[in-house]
């Protein structure tokens, strides 16, 4: 699948969350996670924003089948950080060793350190 919208990658984070009816987390949530992820992609890595404005695009939950601009192989990362991003916000003991691992797979996917 070729994520293409902010719509895509929440839906694919969905999936990882095992959330994909949407119950328990909320499109605001979710595109909240994602706007995060991006200023992370951004501060780890300016050369992605180099050819385009130093702002960092910012969404909506009016923005989901917006066209996001991201590095194809990278999206998996990004993925990975939104869904780690809303494990955080689990109240469950079980979720935060879980978030950690989706958080430190998108830094490594992202700098190519891991």
């Amino acid at each position: 699948m070729a994520f293409r919208t902010v719509g895509d990658i929440i839906t694919e984070a969905r999936v990882l969350l095992q959330d994909v009816a949407g119950e328990r987390y909320t499109d605001a949530q979710m595109v909240q996670a994602l706007n995060e992820g991006l200023l992370e992609t951004r501060r780890l890595r300016p050369d992605m924003y180099r050819d385009r404005l130093s702002n960092v695009p910012q969404y909506t939950t009016a923005d989901l089948s917006t066209y996001i601009v991201y590095e194809q192989m990278y999206v998996p990362a990004l993925i990975n950080f939104v869904t780690g991003r809303i494990q955080m916000q689990d109240d469950e003991a079980n979720s935060d060793g879980r978030a950690v691992v989706f958080i430190n797979t998108f830094l490594s996917k992202l700098t190519g350190l891991g």
